[in-house]
């Protein structure tokens, strides 16, 4: 004959008094889910930056793509032209040989710049996680901006370099962690604290071989019980203080880290504002390079005219017009870049 018994009960316990260090344990772990929240927002400020980069490298390129274009189409109607004053024996086989040679190498400039348009358009695309078969197109305010004098002007580099500090989510997270860290060297602290625990015990239970009343055994067996548990520390083979040293450790290292990372984002400031500032003028400096050589090829234009200036002169002109067009565009995109990576670290992209 099969014996066998069943027991059933509830039980619970309560701790009353451990020295505080539940609610320091419930108070890091708090601390710890706001850090981690802050830490989210700092990976997703850099992916912004990222994607910043890549949407004015993409500009910038589209812009020296259409430059290249214009120079591709001009080339091309010049060798034409030069074709029937070839032929009508007004030039000789040396400058014709040179403007075709000029179409080439306008063709492979402009193979390059659409290539960069290509590479700038994959990285943003794959930034912005959109399928490898998606087309787009972008439409950018920037491309009408002529001057850095239009722009408004930068904020004052302390005012800034604060700004920045109170709007950096990392930041943020580093200072609440070395909060959480201070707690845990608490809690760890507290491992030799006397411990004191408020349980209660409700239990029944029945044995098949002694009775068949088995509603009777679960009624008349039911069981009640309360205790009161009083743990106090003695030896704990220097566990305590082995934690607390760990504890200490973690501390130091989240003090060390918020202090590292702020060094990191005032150097990364400065870097970036004296960039502004250097772009900015840059940006001054190419639109009057433009103009001059602007001027310079309506001369130089005068010249091959009137027989005084050869092809190749009229060539390296020209060449040096384009050359200052793409420093004006790189310039100008360097410029706006900064400006808005600055005005992501003040946190007024979020």
């Amino acid at each position: 004959e099969d014996h066998y018994r069943l027991n059933l009960g509830f039980c619970g316990s309560y701790t009353l008094w451990d020295g505080g260090a539940t609610s320091l344990n419930v108070e890091s772990k708090t601390l710890s889910k706001e850090a981690t929240a802050f830490a989210t927002q700092q990976t997703e400020r850099s992916v912004q930056e990222s994607v910043l980069n890549a949407y004015m490298s993409l500009l910038a390129a589209s812009e020296n793509l259409r430059t290249a274009d214009a120079s591709v189409e001009l080339a091309q109607a010049e060798f034409e032209h030069y074709g029937k004053l070839f032929e009508a024996g007004s030039i000789t086989k040396k400058d014709l040989t040179q403007s075709q040679s000029n179409v080439l190498q306008k063709q492979t400039t402009q193979l390059s710049a659409q290539l960069s348009v290509s590479t700038a358009k994959t990285t943003l695309r794959q930034l912005l996680e959109l399928d490898g078969s998606a087309e787009f197109q972008i439409a950018a305010p920037e491309t009408d901006i002529e001057s850095p004098d239009s722009l408004p002007p930068l904020p004052a580099y302390e005012q800034l370099k604060a700004d920045a500090q109170k709007a950096n989510p990392g930041l943020k997270s580093d200072s609440i962690s070395v909060r959480a860290a201070q707690k845990n060297t608490q809690v760890a602290s507290k491992g030799s604290s006397i411990t004191v625990t408020l349980g209660a015990n409700s239990s029944t239970g029945l044995q098949a071989w002694e009775s068949g009343d088995y509603k009777g055994q679960l009624k008349y067996g039911w069981q009640n019980s309360i205790s009161l548990g009083i743990n106090i520390p003695i030896i704990d083979g220097g566990t305590t203080e082995n934690k607390v040293l760990q504890a200490q450790v973690n501390e130091t290292e989240s003090q060390v880290s918020l202090k590292e990372n702020l060094k990191t984002l005032e150097n990364n400031i400065e870097k970036l504002y004296l960039n502004a500032v250097s772009a900015d003028m840059q940006w001054k400096a190419a639109i009057l390079q433009v103009e001059a050589e602007s001027e310079a090829l309506a001369v130089a234009e005068e010249q091959r005219g009137a027989g005084a200036l050869t092809y190749t002169d009229f060539l390296t002109q020209k060449n040096n017009l384009e050359k200052a067009r793409i420093t004006l565009t790189n310039a100008k995109y360097t410029s706006l870049l900064s400006r808005k990576l600055l005005e992501l670290y003040q946190g007024k992209l979020d």
